[in-house]
């Protein structure tokens, strides 16, 4: 495990994981160029340097959990793991509940290199990159971790946030409706007081995902980052803002969201994670940086929204074992799970099933379907025989066109809670704020009440493959 992004970057490099590329410019290049290397499978991350305007060591990193391999470096993982087996590794370790370990407190730590304070804050120090042409601005947090902490119960919560730039010390983060962060901000103004917060711009990629992660109420994810890496973490405790801050951070931003209607600004448009500009622009409060931490040669780490056939993302990982784990304890025979990167997000899901009755698959797309959180805009449940790789989207695609009669094989349940950012909430449900979706079940097995009689599949078994891989293996590529 690392306790910082360098040492991430680092021994990436040492695995050839790392391309570096010089001279881009912060204004769409940065975000075009790392678009197109999602079109290539496998390609390293991407790690931007002397940027046009800015000195040397002034950095961006982009697409750095984008392929299996990053994605088990970052978790401690086997390097060649393929992704079933990391949902399996991870529902695992979910199974036997990983302990929560508190941060540990220290006196000083890399990011205090650099304190910048009055007069000297300057957001646009930093190379912030417009990412993609409809962007209505510049965005500093992509990948960033937004600290905040409940002024009742002291519960200190870490989110995935986008933070848009306005100008020297001006800032605004996007909260939608009802997540952690927009509860507690919302505590403060009931109170008439503005939300102290930090907005760390790059740390480690363990624990941005665990920020990233969709931890409980009251569960902090400095204490899940602890409990993943097997430490605690290393944290300041801010004298502006008495947040926790982690002390091995690239940059951190402190200051305060002020109040709705004291000086809001318009946020947006920005490249959302379905791959649309679904919700256009609003007005969101300030949030006013009064200080700036940063180590020297900072690093932004960027994680912007965008569409590409090799996109990966941890997040689908850990929400497929995390199913696949609530599967297990009420339905039997459960394979495997997946949620499909291809669809940008958790739009599409597979669940591979043994059938043992009849019913049996549909009991499991029915108790995914309702299972899944009103932040989860899933619109496919498609289950498949056991036969399938659920991961594997080309074997999905086959059993959807040989095992699915629609007539019979599809269900669909709808009114269903779903994100504002949803592209096909339509104009009236923008206006009206009722935003719902509809999900359907796609039965894509053999019917349980003839599956004797179904006709075989050519399809050799998993363990007729593997004995051919290992004695053929060696000479066949890609198969080493």
């Amino acid at each position: 495990m690392f306790d910082d992004l360098r040492e991430f970057i680092n021994k990436a490099d040492e695995l050839g994981l790392v391309d570096r590329i010089d001279g881009a410019e912060w204004d769409l290049e940065i975000g075009r160029i790392s678009e197109l290397q999602l079109t290539v499978p496998d390609a390293p991350m991407l790690l931007f340097d002397r940027i046009k305007g800015y000195p040397a060591g002034f950095r961006v990193l982009t697409n750095f959990l984008n392929t299996e391999r990053l994605i088990n470096l970052t978790l401690g993982f086997p390097l060649e793991a393929k992704r079933l087996e990391i949902v399996k590794i991870l529902r695992d370790k979910l199974q036997g509940e990983i302990p929560l370990i508190p941060p540990m407190e220290v006196d000083t730590g890399p990011v205090m290199e650099n304190i910048l304070t009055g007069d000297a804050v300057d957001l646009f120090k930093f190379p912030v990159p417009r990412w993609a042409e409809l962007d209505g601005g510049r965005f500093i947090g992509t990948g960033d971790s937004v600290i905040q902490k409940d002024p009742d119960s002291g519960w200190v919560n870490i989110g995935t946030y986008r933070v848009q730039v306005h100008d020297k010390t001006t800032a605004t983060i996007y909260m939608s409706p009802g997540k952690h962060g927009d509860v507690i901000r919302r505590k403060f103004w009931d109170r008439g007081e503005s939300c102290p917060v930090a907005v760390v711009c790059g740390c480690d990629p363990l624990m941005w995902s665990a920020g990233y992660s969709n931890s409980p109420l009251g569960i902090s994810e400095l204490d899940f980052a602890g409990g993943l890496r097997g430490k605690p973490v290393e944290v300041l405790r801010s004298r502006l803002t008495d947040l926790p801050i982690p002390a091995r951070a690239e940059i951190i931003l402190e200051g305060e969201l002020l109040p709705p209607g004291a000086d809001d600004r318009s946020e947006g448009p920005f490249g959302e994670y379905t791959g649309h500009y679904a919700s256009g622009a609003r007005n969101e409060p300030a949030f006013k940086v009064k200080r700036i931490l940063h180590r020297n040669d900072p690093i932004i780490l960027g994680h912007p929204p965008q569409v590409g056939r090799y996109k990966l993302e941890d997040k689908l990982f850990s929400n497929s074992a995390v199913l696949w784990n609530q599967l297990d304890r009420r339905v039997p025979g459960i394979q495997g799970v997946w949620y499909f990167h291809e669809s940008n997000g958790p739009s599409m899901i597979a669940i591979s099933v043994k059938q043992m009755y009849a019913g049996h698959a549909k009991t499991a797309g029915t108790f995914a379907a309702g299972y899944l959180t009103e932040a989860e805009p899933c619109r496919w449940i498609i289950v498949v025989d056991d036969d399938i790789d659920p991961s594997n989207i080309a074997e999905v695609l086959w059993a959807m066109g040989q095992r699915c009669d629609p007539a019979t094989g599809i269900d669909v349940i709808s009114g269903l809670c779903a994100c504002p950012l949803s592209p096909t909430a339509t104009p009236e449900m923008r206006r009206s704020r009722n935003y719902t979706h509809s999900r359907a079940i796609l039965l894509a097995c053999k019917p349980y009440e003839w599956i004797d009689a179904f006709p075989p599949s050519i399809k050799s078994s998993p363990a007729v493959m593997k004995k051919v891989k290992e004695k053929w293996g060696k000479v066949l590529y890609g198969q080493t």
